[in-house]
């Protein structure tokens, strides 16, 4: 424990702290909004009172220590860094320092003599203990002084210890004074001018072997650091230096295939071109460049233009276990070029989950990749009859195997855990073997008396593989009068039946993915013919299907299906489906029995494997629905394993409940069951809208065969749960590093997911790790709220990338989270049902929630939610989180004109908000509309222009009312929307208007957002913009540098990372909008808004009671229109200045607008008393 948490801080508790009380106290400082603090250990009792929590990070130490004063249970401390500010007691615990301090020992051993400590700057204490000689000359210094000190780096403080007795005799001196003056003898200069930033870092890498200067890198600083006239000798060197640049070193990393592939142009045309500049290879595909300044950045940029001129192609589809026979049989830079032919062209990468190929030229990259799969195969074949690989068959191939690596490494078999075995290495060595297993199979049926048994497509696999076949069936479904579905994984091409299906373009020019491989395959009349097609037909319409032959190929004819593009404004699987139905048609009028397809448009085409997936099997479907057709067996065929896993899970879904059986039959063999992935007789949840799926079942969460799985972590430590140290005890330390690498340096916040993929030992392809807080007992609290956003984010990402399904375990209901069952239950089921409630139709997404077959609880408990779940909603039984408790109010602000409306479409994605296009007409009302935005619940309010001159009085009172009353109990956040123009006197005043209004507390919740981006210059940031104007600039700094930009006419494209993007700034303004509220612990919110959502509660229970079963929304929405009503009557005699200041927090307004409206409700109560008052009630209102 000590290893990892090592940042102390020490506190007095005067009541002895035991179990529930120390595990809050844990949390407590767990939570950074709430102490500053971070991943830390438990509380341990130090002595007496004195307890201690330790953390991982340093930053979290510090943070908690800025904090005057603590608060739990109602108890309010203070924190320490080290016991001696605590305890007065001169004999003290050793252990207890912060850290263990850098000793810089004397001579003899210091007896008990004076103390001093004194603050020294944390680079110096950095130099000194890097630097030898620095630390011994400072040694002998403290000798000839009669001291010894110690170090402490992370707290900048030396500690300095007297070895004379004082009062000791000639001993009369300062020797505190003679301590600074030590300190004196070194400089730390802090340079911020950016050019002599960048030229003392570049002259640090050819000086810091020495230990005469040190340069530290800070964000926009450096730092240097060493005896004062070798400091300023550097730093007049920086100052002076002109034409003439002294010798330096750069190292570049290119990586070693990319190295390898340029290093004869880079070596030769450097030499020519950079005569100054020696080049060498480094370690690990560095380049090491030596020579001037100016040299250096001349060939660096040389360099990075080669590097652009670089591509890169990745076979991701190769299992672990054939990455793993390649590295071994080639394990050597270069060597599997060299064998497949290659060498001087491409060079080839072989990492641990993928095989990367580098090249200057795309023929290159495809020519390898063809000779790859040409040369090396891998067949997995399921042995029928055994529950395990016979051991006569594993001695046969073992003995075949050792037989064909006598040489050279040829070939590798691999036994599954069950009757599979895998072959895998060199095409010639893999068909032999896989013809020893195959005569096995039939040697043993023909023993057994069962060869009478094969069924004809069973006899045909073995048929196939006899003849080198190696396309592996999968899945294997019957639906009705014998009507067969197949998912295999391997090549087309060597695929026997009476059609193919050819994913084709318009112009049938079959120059790439798989219409190039088929073309080949099938020789030059495939492509003669299809040309004669185009030719006197035309182009080819998407959806539709032409016949040609099928050449060399294992079919009677090759249909040519024109699927769609990535751009078919999101019609691509309907499109598709209908591509689909139009190749079974045709092939079942010219009566053929077979078809194979491949995943059509996948590929190059650009769309999604699980919407191609999902509508080639739901055109499959409704084929098969018809019965009593010619065509019996449909094959849905890929080369990459994503491909054919997405459609093998559309199968699933779609085809499993009418099959024949519960389970995909079984034959002989050749395939995997297709129901192989845990299941149980766990109810299944109604479909809400938008396709998400919901399956509660039983079964382990690491053994799910899903897109991806949850796990959930404490804060950023992805083996604080169970779950995550099962997976560990999988993966290995590679899951922990990949974690890292994907979360990067800063850690997670609460809700944010990190994705991890590319875990070969798992069955899932990727692994969310979710940062949840502790529950905190509230079922509403901050807890259930992170717990609630993570969902959101995760089921968002799945849609995003295209996942199909994803598992999640209870989630927090285990002993380090320590969440209620029910609580788990209830807000699992709720989210997934909002998400799919909110989202547009789209590919189904299928979300498991795994129980361990051991946990009774938790199966009670969803039991018991789901027992109340309805699919068009959740009945009176079950908490029903409405409009205020999880939709994010924002509230749209600014001029007329400056966009509002548009802004609000545009984050919607859809136009919802009126808008106009005339200088003077706006926002005339105030409209809330209410939608799901990347898995968030948001609510926008737009508004009229509140700081618009020359508005009269009547005009904006109802609407800053009803403003009001649609933000209640209080908005999470305002957008103050201002156009990128140049900035008159007009929005000057607007600026100064907001900033009046806006109290400090306010602008907490304010996030700046400009309108017409396209407007900023090519290559300028809205920060670069902002900082031109100094009252803009002064705002956003108030608004804690919150701005954002959009357009909302000219950024519609969609270019992940592209700063000219409304979607890649949507989603950065939803991000900071969470972290903003996160921050904030929830909504803006003051009496106003408080008396305001009184009164809707008070309204919505009348309306309840009377009008029966209501939606909760129309029932939130009449509320809202009665109170509005009747606040506008009460605040009849209050000015709309009042009311903005009231909204925006002034304390003087706030407390003007909640005394009428408590005053006016007071006359209410009179008028009601007495009956006859009750007709003046407008005019007293007007004088209140």
């Amino acid at each position: 424990m000590d290893g990892v948490y090592q940042y102390s801080v020490f506190f007095e508790w005067n009541s002895s702290l035991l179990g529930e009380q120390a595990k809050r106290i844990e949390t407590y400082f767990r939570v950074r909004r709430r102490s500053g603090g971070g991943d830390c250990g438990p509380v341990s009792r130090v002595k007496d009172d004195v307890y201690s929590v330790a953390f991982k990070y340093q930053k979290d130490q510090l943070a908690v220590l800025q904090k005057s004063e603590h608060v739990v249970d109602g108890v309010v401390f203070a924190v320490r860094g080290t016991m001696e500010h605590i305890i007065s007691s001169p004999s003290q615990d050793p252990t207890a320092p912060v850290q263990s301090p850098q000793s810089i020992p004397a001579s003899t051993p210091p007896p008990s003599g004076e103390e001093y400590e004194l603050q020294v700057d944390a680079y110096l204490l950095r130099y000194l203990k890097e630097c030898p000689k620095a630390g011994e000359k400072l040694e002998k210094e403290f000798a000839s002084v009669a001291c010894s000190a110690q170090l402490y780096p992370e707290e900048e403080r030396v500690s300095v210890r007297r070895l004379a007795q004082p009062g000791a005799a000639g001993d009369d001196r300062n020797w505190n004074a003679e301590v600074d003056k030590l300190f004196d003898g070194y400089l730390c200069h802090y340079e911020f001018d950016a050019h002599k930033v960048k030229a003392l870092l570049q002259s640090c890498s050819s000086r810091q072997s020495t230990d005469e200067v040190k340069v530290y890198s800070e964000v926009g600083m450096a730092v240097v650091v060493g005896e004062p006239s070798q400091v300023n000798a550097r730093l007049m060197n920086v100052e002076n230096r002109s034409g003439v640049s002294e010798k330096q070193t750069s190292i570049r990393r290119l990586g070693e295939a990319k190295l390898r592939l340029l290093w004869k142009e880079i070596k030769h045309s450097l030499g020519r071109d950079c005569p100054g500049v020696k080049v060498t290879q480094g370690a690990a595909g560095q380049l090491v460049l030596e020579g001037s300044a100016e040299e250096i950045l001349k060939a660096d940029d040389w360099i990075s233009g080669q590097e652009n001129l670089v591509l890169e192609k990745t076979v991701s589809d190769m299992s672990p276990h054939l990455l793993a026979f390649l590295r071994k049989a080639y394990r050597g830079p270069g060597v599997l070029g060299h064998f497949l032919g290659v060498s001087d062209k491409v060079e080839v990468e072989l990492r641990d989950t993928e095989l990367r190929l580098v090249s200057l030229s795309t023929d290159n990259l495809d020519e390898t990749e063809n000779a790859l799969q040409a040369e090396i195969k891998e067949v997995k074949i399921d042995v029928p009859y055994c529950s395990a690989v016979p051991s006569e068959l594993q001695e046969k191939l073992k003995s075949k195997t050792n037989e064909m690596n006598q040489g050279q490494y040829r070939a590798q078999i691999v036994f599954g855990s069950d009757s599979s075995v895998c072959l895998l290495g060199h095409t010639k060595e893999v068909e032999e073997l896989s013809e020893a297993v195959t005569q096995f199979i039939l040697d043993q049926s023909s023993v057994q008396n069962k060869a009478q048994e094969i069924s004809p497509s069973v006899a045909h696999n073995l048929e196939s593989l006899s003849l080198s076949e190696v396309n592996t069936t999968v899945a294997r479904y019957r639906l009705r009068d014998g009507f067969q579905v197949l998912v295999c994984q391997g090549d087309i091409t060597k695929q026997d039946a009476d059609a193919l299906v050819n994913a084709a373009n318009e112009d049938l020019d079959h120059g790439g993915g798989v219409a190039a491989a088929l073309s080949k395959a099938g020789g030059p009349k495939v492509q003669s013919e299809s040309t004669a097609l185009v030719k006197y037909n035309g182009k080819i319409p998407t959806g539709e299907v032409v016949v040609t032959t099928g050449g060399n190929l294992k079919c009677k004819k090759l249909l040519h299906a024109v699927g769609p593009g990535g751009k078919s404004g999101g019609r691509e699987g309907v499109l598709l489906e209908k591509t689909v139905q139009s190749a079974l048609n045709l092939a079942e009028m010219m009566e053929f029995k077979s078809i194979a397809i491949p995943c059509i448009s996948s590929g190059t085409f650009g769309v999604p494997v699980t919407v191609c997936s999902e509508a080639i099997v739901t055109a499959v479907k409704k084929f098969g629905s018809y019965g009593e057709r010619s065509l019996s067996r449909v094959i849905l065929i890929d080369n990459r394993g994503e491909a054919v896993r997405a459609m093998q899970e559309a199968c699933d879904r779609l085809l499993q409940g009418i099959s024949t059986g519960n389970s995909a039959p079984r034959d002989l063999g050749f395939q995997v069951d297709a129901s192989a992935q845990d299941t149980a007789g766990g109810a299944t949840a109604g479909a809400p809208a938008g396709g998400v799926h919901v399956e509660i079942i039983q079964g382990t969460i690491e053994t799910q065969q899903v897109d991806a799985l949850v796990s959930p972590m404490v804060g950023h430590e992805p083996l604080s749960t169970r779950v995550g140290n099962i997976l560990f005890e999988m993966v290995g330390s590679q899951l922990t590093a990949k974690f890292r690498k994907e979360a990067g340096e800063e850690e997670t916040l609460p809700g944010d997911p990190v994705l991890v993929e590319g875990l070969p030992e798992l069955p899932s392809n990727a692994v969310f790790f979710l940062n949840l807080i502790p529950w905190d007992d509230d079922h509403d609290g901050t807890a259930v709220q992170v717990l609630r956003m993570g969902i959101n984010k995760i089921l968002t990402s799945c849609v995003k990338r295209g996942f199909g399904s994803v598992a999640f375990p209870v989630l927090g209901a285990g002993i380090a989270l320590r969440f209620p069952d029910s609580v788990v239950a209830r807000v699992l089921l709720e989210e997934v049902h909002a998400f799919g409630q909110n989202r547009a139709r789209g590919t189904p997404l299928l979300v498991h929630i795994v129980i361990h077959p051991n946990d009774e609880e938790s199966s009670e408990a969803f039991k018991s939610v789901q027992e109340a779940f309805q699919p068009k909603g959740f009945t009176k039984d079950v908490h029903q989180p409405d409009q205020v408790s999880t939709a994010r109010r924002i509230v749209l602000l600014g001029k007329t004109g400056s966009g509002k409306s548009n802004l609000g479409n545009t984050i919607f994605g859809e136009k919802l908000f009126t808008t106009n296009h005339t200088p003077n007409s706006g926002t005339s009302e105030c409209q809330a509309e209410t939608r799901c935005v990347n898995g968030r619940s948001i609510t926008l309010i737009d508004t009229p222009g509140f700081f618009d001159a020359g508005r009269s009085e009547e005009e904006m009172k109802p609407k800053i009312v009803r403003c009001i009353t649609e933000c209640a109990p209080g908005p999470h956040a305002f957008l103050i929307v201002l156009k990128v123009e140049k900035f008159t006197e007009h929005e000057q005043a607007v600026i100064t208007k907001i900033c009046q209004y806006f109290t400090e507390d306010a602008l907490k919740y304010a996030v700046i957002v400009f309108t017409h981006g396209d407007q900023l210059p090519k290559g300028m940031k809205i920060e670069d913009f902002v900082s031109q104007n100094e009252n803009l600039s002064d705002l956003v700094k108030k608004c804690g540098g919150r701005c954002h930009v959009m357009d909302n006419k000219y950024w519609k494209n969609k270019q992940q990372n592209s700063y000219r993007s409304n979607q890649v700034q949507v989603d950065e303004l939803l991000n900071t909008i969470d972290k903003m509220v996160m921050e904030n612990n929830g909504c803006y919110t003051n009496r106003v808004f408080q008396e305001v959502e009184k009164e809707i509660q008070r309204e919505e229970k009348i309306i309840k009671q009377s009008s029966g079963n209501l939606p909760t929304k129309e029932i939130r929405n009449q509320a809202k229109n009665k109170v509005s009503e009747k606040f506008l009557i009460q605040l009849a005699g209050t000015g709309t200045g009042a009311l903005l200041g009231a909204f925006f927090g002034v304390a003087a307004m706030v407390g003007l607008v909640v005394t009428a409206l408590h005053n006016c409700q007071s006359l209410m109560k009179l008028v009601n008393k007495v009956p006859a008052l009750r007709g003046v009630t407008t005019a007293a209102a007007a004088e209140a």
